[in-house]
């Protein structure tokens, strides 16, 4: 039983500050320094052509998760037009009661919010355009031993292009969190890991503790694999993007 509830525990941990803090820390930097030599070679604004998609995605993910926590909003952008001043490619300002508990969790969700937003866009956008692979992934995360790697016949390479490019727009607009996403992150860190602990705990004793844990797993294999498809295509871009601008 120990062992089962230790399970638990690290993997309701491992979904949602583990994965999404060590893919997102990875596809920021790689991002960011994309960003860096599209604005060098093709001048700053260039970032929002590459990237308009995932900018968008990237803020409105910060919007709802700070509005689901009760933040007050004082303002928002979901795309503004940098400039050398203002280097900005869009914003969330919002305020929060710091004696506030849930609030100050907020924090965390609403740092690490794009990764799971820009994730979601990039399967909606995969089930839509190649919906083959949507469904061998979504079979693979029930049954990943046993699934053929083949896939499915009635693969299209138009769709396939297509949500390559647009899968490359949210990947190098979207995930790269700022410095100051990291620090909002910070604020809620441990209230939320204190928080998901327990209820690890508490689940762990429910008679459907099964069903929730084996969802759990699931999604974070669904996360990873996305992730590791956005880490590919972000290495191939960012390896593009640096032959240009040298």
């Amino acid at each position: 039983m120990l062992k089962e509830i230790i399970t638990n525990i690290v993997w309701a941990l491992g979904l949602i500050a583990g994965v999404p803090f060590f893919f997102i820390w990875l596809l920021s930097r790689l991002n960011r320094n994309t960003k860096q030599h599209i604005a060098n070679r093709f001048g700053i604004n260039s970032q929002l052509y590459f990237g308009f998609l995932g900018i968008m995605i990237h803020e409105l993910s910060h919007l709802i998760i700070a509005m689901i926590f009760g933040h007050r909003i004082t303002g928002f952008r979901l795309i503004s037009r940098p400039t050398n001043s203002k280097p900005t490619l869009g914003y969330v300002n919002h305020r929060w009661n710091q004696a506030n508990f849930y609030q100050n969790i907020g924090n965390l969700f609403i740092g690490i919010a794009p990764i799971f937003g820009c994730c979601l866009a990039t399967l909606a956008l995969a089930k839509c355009l190649i919906p083959n692979s949507y469904t061998w992934l979504l079979e693979f995360t029930q049954l990943p031993l046993s699934v053929d790697l083949q896939l499915s016949p009635g693969f299209h390479w138009q769709g396939l292009l297509l949500f390559i490019i647009l899968a490359a727009n949210i990947c190098i607009g979207g995930f790269d969190l700022s410095p100051a996403d990291f620090q909002n992150a910070r604020q809620g860190f441990w209230q939320a890991i204190i928080t998901i602990i327990i209820l690890s705990l508490l689940i762990s004793f429910t008679p459907w503790q099964t069903t929730l844990f084996t969802e759990l797993r699931r999604l974070t294999i669904i996360i990873t694999a996305v992730s590791i498809f956005n880490l590919i295509l972000s290495g191939t871009f960012n390896l593009i993007f640096r032959s240009l601008s040298s």
